[in-house]
């Protein structure tokens, strides 16, 4: 490219009376841009086109409607009104952070889908009922949205892979929340549901069966899928060691009394026990107790045998005791000692009197 401005060119090599030599004419030629040499060209639209670099200088013009300028290490634009940054280190809207091709915006609030309105918060993304990814915001694998259908209103998060549809946003998510505060937490049909602690360590369960599991998330071997199981010891501090349950008349049919007592107590055999770890027991705990087999023959009701499948060892017929019903039978047993004992006392009384005489 020439060295020579088009002015000296002009006014120099090429006015009235000179003849211009070959260095005169190659500085004019070198003054042309030319498409293929220069690398630019015009589109359909008449727009410049550059396949190289561009490099921008500063204006001193206060108003340049669609100028560029590079101002004090920033890119700026002007609408007509003045120059505003776009890009660059050192603060404006986009800028350049440390030297690894990342970008940071300090401008104000960012808004995705909001239209017209101004962005509330400093990241606002307008999304309606979630009927799957073109309703949802993704950071890796999670997925944050807001309910399906009737849950719009919800706000939720799940897995992405969880969330191809309507159906599957409502019935897989992980947590939602609605605008009145209601919190929901959830898994997946066929999925386990678990409180954890220090990562893995359950401390709270819910089974695929819908069974409630404190300290393990797995059904326990002998429950008889019961819906509330305890994996360790549990303990109340109301003073009543016993759990309430409904005993009024009116909800009751078939009413008999209970025959058990003083008999089946003087049958049953108390023993000393240190479990083996089969069939989910904790192996080496002892305890005192009875044999299910034993007790079953004495008091049935006391007892349930539970299928093959219910524990890991295949062991049939596990027997699992209830000995709620003891209290019953112990009840009978001391009125049966009370009939005893008064009528005891009665032939001891006839017997002092009939010597008295």
């Amino acid at each position: 490219m020439s060295n020579q401005t088009r002015d000296f060119l002009k006014n120099s090599y090429f006015k009235n009376g000179d003849r211009p030599d070959q260095g005169a004419f190659g500085d004019l030629i070198d003054s042309c841009l030319n498409k293929a040499t220069d690398g630019l060209d015009l589109d359909a639209d008449g727009t410049l086109m550059l396949s190289r670099g561009l490099r921008l200088g500063d204006s001193a013009v206060p108003n340049i409607a669609g100028g560029l300028r590079f101002n004090g290490g920033q890119l700026q634009v002007n609408n007509g009104a003045g120059w505003s940054n776009v890009g660059g280190g050192g603060g404006g809207g986009f800028a350049a952070v440390g030297a690894a091709g990342a970008i940071s915006y300090s401008a104000g609030r960012v808004g995705i889908n909001t239209g017209a309105a101004e962005p509330a918060a400093k990241l606002e993304v307008v999304l309606g009922p979630n009927t799957g990814p073109a309703e949802q915001v993704r950071f890796g694998n999670a997925m944050v949205g807001s309910g399906g259908a009737a849950f719009s209103s919800f706000a939720l998060f799940g897995h992405q892979a969880l969330g191809a549809n309507v159906g599957a946003v409502n019935s897989s998510y992980a947590l939602r929340q609605s605008n009145t505060g209601a919190v929901n937490l959830n898994a997946a049909t066929g999925q386990v549901l678990s409180l954890r602690q220090g990562g893995n360590s359950v401390r709270l369960g819910i089974t695929t069966n819908g069974n409630v599991v404190v300290g393990s998330e797995s059904e326990l071997a002998g429950s008889g899928a019961a819906v509330f199981q305890v994996a360790g010891g549990a303990f109340k501090n109301d003073g009543n060691g016993a759990w309430a349950f409904t005993s009024d008349a009116r909800v009751k049919d078939d009413v008999r009394d209970l025959d058990a007592g003083l008999a089946e107590l003087r049958r049953v055999r108390p023993i000393r026990y240190r479990y083996n770890g089969l069939a989910g027991t904790r192996a080496g705990q002892q305890g005192v107790g009875v044999l299910g087999q034993e007790i079953e023959e004495i008091l049935p009701e006391t007892v349930e045998r539970l299928p093959t499948d219910s524990n890991a060892d295949g062991m049939e017929d596990l027997r699992v005791f209830n000995p709620s019903a003891l209290t019953f039978v112990l009840i009978n047993a001391v009125k049966q000692l009370a009939d005893k004992v008064d009528a005891l006392e009665h032939a001891l009384a006839q017997a002092r009197s009939q010597a008295a005489r």
